[in-house]
């Protein structure tokens, strides 16, 4: 028996919940509600290392009824914590980036860019060297087409241009 599980969901916390879900949602069409509430049991904050009566409100999103690879948005307030310090143009050590397939990524570039979203790198064909020395490709044989933007709290996001649904 494994220790530990394939990640379950990512947990972010965001500066406004309601701006972020509709961008999840809008943009990353993950659209399913697992959860949502506050967070109001006493050991909330000791866990996030908050001080007591911080108010937490969450919302999890999913995609098509999976309870894996979910987006956990989280809220804290009352105090606010401190807004991490980053350079949006590229990655920053420390950083996490959140890696999902994506059917079409000419669909999601568009949606970036009517709304004003930052993008850090249009869709670009990567070809990605395995240690045996093949080349990773897609089913047309060529490299696999990838681009990279970042939500309204600058959470970087990777869009790899592959059936969501396959398992590879």
């Amino acid at each position: 028996m494994a220790l530990v599980s394939p990640m379950v969901r990512t947990a972010l916390f965001v500066s406004d919940i309601e701006r972020s879900a509709r961008f999840y949602e809008e943009i990353l069409e993950i659209t399913e509600v697992y959860a949502v509430g506050s967070l109001v049991h006493e050991t909330a904050p000791k866990l996030l290392g908050m001080p007591p009566n911080t108010y937490v409100q969450y919302k999890i999103l999913r995609s098509a009824g999976l309870n894996k690879g979910m987006v956990g948005l989280f809220e804290v307030s009352d105090p606010s914590p401190p807004t991490v310090a980053k350079r949006k143009e590229g990655c920053n050590i420390g950083e996490t980036c959140l890696v999902f397939y994506c059917g079409d990524l000419d669909v999601v570039y568009e949606r970036l860019t009517d709304n004003g979203h930052h993008i850090v790198s249009p869709p670009l064909l990567l070809e990605v060297e395995i240690d045996d020395g093949a080349v990773k490709k897609n089913e047309g044989g060529a490299g696999m087409r990838e681009m990279t933007f970042r939500d309204p709290d600058g959470v970087m996001i990777n869009l790899i241009e592959q059936d969501p649904a396959s398992e590879d």
